[in-house]
């Protein structure tokens, strides 16, 4: 049973209370960071494990009152963004590439050296 987000301030829909608005704003704060510092994947389960914890973090500063805990959650937030590691930079053949590597290869099996 998928909950809504609330329309009305102050008054929850039935299935919904405080603590699942909280964990709506962290999923959608979760895929905003995911698709920020990840756009194409590649990331460790600990990198997912921070960036949650970043998220929660990040709602917990929006919804605080007091301005010395609303930036003591912002900066620990940074903190464990600045532990991300970005993925591999491992590309993937080119077509030309591939094309270069199949024609040394067939050149090999006929006996001939493949030219520089």
């Amino acid at each position: 049973m998928q909950a809504e987000p609330q329309s009305i301030p102050g008054r929850f829909k039935p299935g919904m209370n405080s603590r699942k608005l909280k964990q709506l704003k962290v999923a959608a704060k979760l895929n905003e960071l995911v698709a920020e510092y990840f756009p194409h994947g590649g990331y460790s389960v600990m990198d997912a494990n921070r960036l949650k914890l970043a998220a929660a973090h990040y709602v917990d500063a929006d919804l605080c009152r007091d301005p010395i805990i609303r930036q003591r959650a912002t900066r620990c937030a940074e903190y464990l963004l600045s532990k991300l590691k970005p993925p591999s930079a491992v590309r993937p053949l080119a077509a030309a590439d591939q094309a270069t590597i199949e024609a040394a290869k067939l050149q090999l099996l006929r006996g001939k050296p493949p030219a520089a």
